[in-house]
């Protein structure tokens, strides 16, 4: 009796998720797949794969950039460049900006 009990709560659990779920989705409150929208606030800028577990990331948040460290224990924010700095374009080795 105790097993259907918490099975049938289980359910209850996961109906109303779904529910939540669906109405913010109508709402637009969040967005489920890997849709991006154009124009967003959010651009990645460069990249830059140090070994097979670390990576750095320029990202373009709104008129800010932060440089990201990618790494198996998670993210770290290294720096946050103000908007008006130059382009993070590759240049070669001694060329002057």
């Amino acid at each position: 009796m105790d097993t259907v009990r918490q099975s049938l709560a289980i359910t209850l659990v996961f109906a109303l998720l779904a529910a939540a779920m669906w109405a913010l989705r109508k709402k637009g409150a969040i967005r489920l797949g890997a849709r991006q929208a154009r124009g967003g606030m959010l651009e990645s800028r460069a990249k830059l794969v140090l070994s097979q577990q670390h990576v750095l990331h320029v990202v373009r948040i709104g008129q800010q950039d932060v440089v990201l460290a990618l790494h198996p224990s998670g993210v770290t924010l290294l720096a946050e460049l103000p908007c008006g700095l130059p382009s993070t374009e590759h240049r070669t080795a001694g060329a002057e900006p």
